[in-house]
């Protein structure tokens, strides 16, 4: 059996993690409302800012005094985007929020040192990547791919692209506006049962093979973005599959 003091390391990991995650949604929560105002309806981003918030566990109270405090808030903060190259034709995108950005930018050199990749010319990384609303749902016993098509159809909502199923997982594809929220409304209220939403970056060519050596790099990189304030997104085309 694990000793208490590895246990108590492993829970201390997970919350340092969460607190992480919860400052960057807060980030962005403030940003959003400073770009585009407090109106939800409104502002896109503020609104996907705040559903992100919500399916990462942060309560509507801390969404509420992020919204109301960002006024208050005197730092500045620049968006910045950076697309790179890593190993084997690993493609990658980094997204930040910093009142820093030569700090950043250093940083994510740092990371990119490690990982034995390099930062790109504009556009051309993110040209291989599509701006989509992405639905993850659990399968539940009954549930099918069909199922899913038929309620969007039936209910003449637009902005539907596709399915993918796999044994324990459906993936909704649909256009990155309103139409991502009207079909993932109308699933939830059909009794599936969600694990993810987010209008996000998604490969159009996946990289599905690795050595052990570059995907434990790519895994370190990805934790040290994840562990940096200012980094709040990394995407990349590499998906691994399963040999079972």
């Amino acid at each position: 059996m694990p000793r208490d003091h590895l246990i108590a390391s492993t829970i201390a990991k997970k919350q340092q993690l969460q607190s992480k995650i919860w400052q960057k949604l807060a980030r962005e929560i403030k940003t959003a409302v400073k770009v585009g105002g407090s109106n939800i309806d409104a502002n896109p981003r503020l609104k996907a800012a705040i559903d992100k918030g919500l399916q990462n566990n942060l309560s509507r109270e801390s969404i509420e005094k992020n919204i109301n405090g960002s006024n208050k808030d005197p730092n500045e903060m620049t968006s910045l985007e950076y697309e790179c190259y890593g190993p084997n034709g690993i493609q990658i995108i980094v997204t930040a929020l910093t009142d820093n950005t030569n700090r950043t930018a250093s940083n994510l050199r740092g990371y990119l040192s490690k990982l034995h990749g390099e930062i790109a010319k504009a556009n051309s990384v993110k040209i291989f990547f599509d701006n989509l609303g992405v639905i993850v749902l659990y399968k539940n016993i009954g549930q099918s791919k069909d199922n899913i098509e038929e309620i969007i159809l039936n209910n003449n909502v637009n902005g539907y692209i596709d399915t993918n199923e796999s044994n324990e997982i459906f993936t909704v594809n649909t256009e990155s506006n309103d139409n991502f929220y009207k079909i993932k409304e109308l699933l939830l209220n059909k009794g599936y049962s969600l694990i993810e939403a987010a209008i996000k970056l998604v490969a159009q060519n996946k990289v599905t093979k690795l050595d052990d050596e570059n995907k434990a790099r790519l895994e370190r990189f990805i934790d040290a973005c994840d562990q940096d304030e200012d980094i709040q997104t990394v995407v990349t085309n590499y998906e691994e599959t399963c040999n079972c």
